[in-house]
């Protein structure tokens, strides 16, 4: 018998009916929520890359400090970090810079040195070189020079920093020149994108996100005044972190330890050369050179160089040849001294 239309629905009707409203609204709102987190995915993505980046900065900041504290105190006393962040993301750079400084330190000739292959080679404009003697970390060797020039092979080793004392006939050193390679540490955050990356060397700390250009926070420590004796001074501080292993991934406990100072020139100069060689291929090295000779740059473009006091380039003006103080006839007073700090 066929129901009027009219009829109210049978329980069962009524479930089946229930069942699909809600199976419908369940199947809207699922499709809802994926959307929304399809279309948030990339702010997620960006706020988690914000507080990584924001973390790993700071960490990276308070251990810059932490490496120049220890830098300063005694040999073979130091500090404790203990920074879970630091751990999980620190890593040893190798030879990430080398460091050239020579000058004239007594009497009137113009000495150079360059050392190749094993062989040191030793030349002086007005001949007063007399005697050349070479510094490592394992010891040292003597050479003699006729005419004020000569070569003297080598048998030291020449990984560490080297110091070249070149003498005149009565015993006094006319001329310094000292090699020092440093090491530095590395803070890598994996973001989205890549790595962001945080160097610390030589007192230096570069950051560098993933497919952007490199953002320097403080330079290497080279720095150039006039005393209140009208005297000009160079003083560079040059710091090599060393650390034993690849790297950390358990221990959150970094100890930094100080392995001492060792004082390259304390002198007064003249004809101050300052060569750098850096690894890194980010533009880091023209980026401190435009910091440390812009105002030459300056004031080459304006016709008034005469009255510059500050870095400019050594010989050539692409300053392939290196860097020197200016005026180049002034007697400076140079210092130039080396921080070393080993992180277990």
């Amino acid at each position: 018998m066929r129901q009027p239309s009219g009829a109210p629905k049978r329980d069962d009707e009524k479930a089946v009916s229930e069942i699909m409203g809600v199976t419908m609204l369940l199947a809207m709102v699922i499709t809802t929520m994926a959307g929304v987190v399809v279309v948030m995915q990339p702010f997620m993505q960006d706020l988690n890359d914000n507080r990584e980046w924001t973390s790993a900065s700071v960490a990276a900041n308070q251990f810059n400090d932490r490496l120049l504290i220890a830098a300063e105190a005694p040999e073979g006393s130091g500090l404790v970090v203990s920074s879970v962040h630091l751990a999980e993301i620190i890593q040893p750079v190798r030879l990430s810079e080398i460091w050239k400084i020579s000058a004239d330190l007594s009497g009137d000739d113009r000495v150079t040195a360059d050392i190749s292959s094993g062989r040191v080679s030793i030349n002086s404009v007005n001949g007063t070189a007399a005697e050349v003697r070479i510094t490592t970390t394992l010891g040292q060797e003597n050479g003699s020079l006729q005419n004020g020039q000569g070569q003297l092979s080598i048998t030291l080793d020449l990984t560490g920093w080297i110091l070249v004392d070149v003498f005149n006939s009565e015993g006094d050193i006319i001329y310094r020149w000292i090699q020092v390679p440093l090491d530095g540490i590395r803070l890598s955050t994996p973001l989205t994108g890549g790595d962001f990356t945080i160097d610390l060397i030589n007192g230096a700390r570069v950051q560098q996100l993933p497919n952007k250009p490199v953002d320097i926070f403080g330079y290497p420590r080279l720095d150039h005044d006039l005393t209140l004796n009208g005297e000009y001074r160079v003083s560079l501080v040059l710091l090599d972190t060393d650390m034993v292993g690849t790297g950390f991934a358990d221990d959150a406990s970094l100890e930094l330890i100080s392995e001492g100072q060792i004082t390259f020139f304390s002198d007064e100069a003249r004809n101050v050369r300052i060569e750098t060689d850096f690894t890194s291929e980010d533009g880091r090295a023209t980026k401190y050179r435009q910091e440390w000779t812009d105002d030459y740059d300056l004031h080459r473009s304006t016709g008034e160089l005469e009255n510059y006091v500050g870095f400019g380039p050594y010989g050539r003006i692409s300053g392939v040849e290196g860097m020197t103080m200016h005026p180049t006839y002034a007697t400076i007073s140079l210092d130039v001294l080396l921080q070393q700090v080993v992180v277990k």
